[in-house]
């Protein structure tokens, strides 16, 4: 359906034409005041207002990948491997009943349990990722954090052995690039709005680490922790992984190197721009307990090794050395992932929180991100405006059987959804007005039977206009850049790519500077920008729901004088449409906008009407709807502002 379609040859144009038939042309114009000085332009005031903000539209998800390995008893007991063994002798001699980690995690999911728009993903770690939560079986990636308690309490006693970051880090990418796509798919406009953060929990360095090249002249060390790691278990490494594999590792090559491990955040952080996401982070979060390995040593269970081996390293300092690279490695990670780098060293683990980094959602007031005024009776031509009676963005002129092969008064000549001038502009790619495209709908052929126009997001553009742009059918404006899909096509602009600061036409005025004033941003039109632009003014008052309303009036809108179709008296009718987006102040210029229209008539003769006899016409809040309720002919009949054609004061 074309959103500029004409006011002719539709069912409500026909019921019109029949009910006064008996009437002549001349009776069913509005009988407007008459003027000494018909002023050909027009302004459009009034007051419309944004929605109070809903914080529960801003989702965050948070991934939780809390390590398991066998050393976490040791730094934050207590814990078990599943047998009887150092960790359950250690556990004895220190007397804690509940690791800080399991109370930080339950105190952390219970204040998420009181905010609808967070979900989370808790994702316990060793050599292997395991028992996640939510359960894969459910289907879920994230989910409201209820009722979770017995759960977190139950990993202490389900630790491993490795530390494999490598896993963990990718485990994490995937839940959240998979949400990403489906967002994307479903709901795409959510995720401007949606902050994602990760929370890498851990007490030490990655282990095992694998070098596929084992004849390097130098290897990292604590001193140089940025060099490539020897095999820190060789066999392991280049023959067999034992009884505790990797999954998807492959003996004789890297592993757990940093530059895997960078490479996966970086990766993450690169969702960011490629999907439009509001925010990603990623926290680190050390528990090292030199106080915990001094203990151990006191009972006699020999844990100096307990945090890893490290070459160029006495055994009594592994502790300090494996101290110094995980903080280098982890730093490291939270600086590439935007986020913050956190310790708690000793005595501070039993103060463990995890409530102050930061999950807070990019919920802000809703404020202005568009406002556009359109003609859709007249087009930009020159240094003046040419009347397009239909619409459709093709003037008159051309707009003709001997010119485009194309009708004036219909929109879209063929009726297969792309309107004239979309095809005119495509003819190129063997678009032509007056014979249907096989893209596009034909309800006798097999392809499309008995399909119907449909403009479901108001933007302009039909399914098959979407289909072919590859535009998004549920977006009227799928690029963010606050200009609908619809208008940018209308001037063969790429409703994909955003026209910030960009100049088509050279002619020293931005593509959505010119889209705004009414000019052609495809052809250099100074002069017509500079006498005749369309002017905006508007000013803000927040309203105590948290709402924003702005006064607003657009200026300069120049009136034409249409004729008159076949079966419709529309002779003189300007008909224009107003565009309103609104976006969260926090991402006025990713945010996808939530769209709202207006219509409103006004009628122009020079030989004596002029409708309103006011220099403006009012558009306030209530005549704003959903763009897909004001796309058709019977639409723009009963849903505008003014008097349109037929109508009787």
């Amino acid at each position: 359906m074309n959103s500029k379609s004409p006011l002719l040859l539709t069912t409500a144009s026909l019921v019109l034409a029949v009910v006064l038939s008996s009437c002549s042309g001349a009776a069913l114009e509005k009988k407007a005041t008459q003027v000494n000085a018909l002023d050909n332009h027009l302004s459009v005031r009034g007051r419309v207002c944004t929605d109070p903000p809903d914080p529960n539209g801003f989702p965050v998800k948070v991934v939780m990948l809390v390590d398991q390995s066998g050393s976490m008893c040791i730094s934050d007991p207590p814990g078990s491997q599943g047998t009887a063994g150092l960790c359950e002798q250690f556990a004895t001699a220190v007397g804690i009943q509940t690791p800080a980690r399991v109370r930080a995690l339950q105190a952390l999911t219970q204040q998420f349990a009181t905010q609808p728009n967070v979900q989370v993903s808790i994702v316990p770690w060793d050599t292997n990722v395991k028992n996640v939560w939510p359960p894969v079986a459910t289907g879920q990636r994230f989910a409201r954090p209820i009722g979770i308690d017995t759960y977190i309490a139950n990993l202490q006693a389900q630790l491993g052995k490795g530390t494999d970051f490598q896993g963990a880090l990718s485990y994490a990418y995937g839940v959240i690039a998979s949400d990403i796509a489906d967002t994307n798919t479903n709901n795409p406009q959510l995720l401007p709005r949606t902050r994602y953060v990760v929370v890498l929990l851990t007490d030490g360095t990655p282990y095992p680490r694998c070098s596929a090249n084992d004849n390097l002249s130098q290897y990292a060390d604590p001193q140089n922790p940025e060099l490539i790691w020897q095999d820190s278990l060789p066999d392991f490494c280049n023959i067999t992984q034992g009884t505790d594999p990797i999954s998807g590792f492959v003996t004789g090559t890297d592993r757990n190197q940093n530059y895997q491990i960078f490479s996966y955040v970086d990766q993450l952080m690169q969702l960011k721009p490629a999907y439009n996401v509001g925010d990603i982070r990623l926290h680190t979060v050390l528990l090292f307990s030199d106080q915990g390995i001094a203990t151990c040593n006191a009972l006699g269970l020999l844990c100096q090794d307990i945090y890893g081996v490290y070459p160029n390293t006495a055994p009594a300092d592994y502790p300090l050395a494996a101290h110094q690279v995980a903080t280098w490695l982890l730093q490291q990670m939270a600086a590439r992932g935007n986020g913050v780098f956190q310790e708690f060293r000793n005595n501070d683990i039993q103060n463990l929180g995890l409530g102050a980094l930061d999950y807070t959602s990019l919920a802000s007031k809703n404020v202005l991100k568009s406002l556009i005024v359109r003609s859709l009776r007249s087009v930009p031509n020159g240094n003046g405006r040419a009347v397009d009676s239909d619409g459709d963005g093709l003037k008159d002129d051309l707009d003709q059987p001997f010119a485009q092969k194309s009708n004036q008064f219909i929109g879209d000549t063929d009726g297969d959804c792309f309107d004239d001038n979309f095809e005119v502009i495509h003819s190129d790619l063997g678009f032509t007005p007056d014979r249907k495209d096989v893209r596009g709908c034909d309800p006798a052929s097999p392809l499309t039977r008995n399909c119907v126009c449909r403009d479901t997001d108001g933007d302009g553009l039909s399914q098959f206009g979407e289909a072919y742009l590859k535009t998004r059918a549920g977006l009227a404006d799928s690029d963010g850049d606050g200009l609908p899909d619809g208008l940018e096509a209308q001037y063969g602009l790429d409703p994909l790519n955003r026209n910030y600061n960009v100049d088509t036409d050279n002619d020293g005025i931005a593509d959505d500077e010119e889209l705004r004033a009414g000019t052609d941003p495809t052809r250099p039109d100074r002069n017509l920008y500079d006498l005749a632009a369309v002017q905006y003014t508007s000013s803000a008052e927040v309203q105590p729901d948290g709402s924003v309303c702005y006064d607003y009036v657009v200026s300069n809108l120049e009136l034409v004088t249409p004729p008159n179709g076949v079966g419709a008296a529309q002779a003189g009718y300007n008909l224009f449409k107003v565009w309103f987006a609104e976006a969260p102040e926090s991402a006025v210029s990713s945010d996808y906008g939530v769209w709202k229209t207006a219509c409103a008539w006004a009628q122009y003769d020079p030989s004596g009407i002029r409708v309103p006899a006011g220099p403006d016409i009012q558009v306030d809040n209530a005549a704003f709807l959903p763009p897909n309720l004001l796309v058709s002919d019977p639409d723009y009949l009963t849903r505008c502002v003014g008097l349109p054609p037929g109508s009787v004061p």
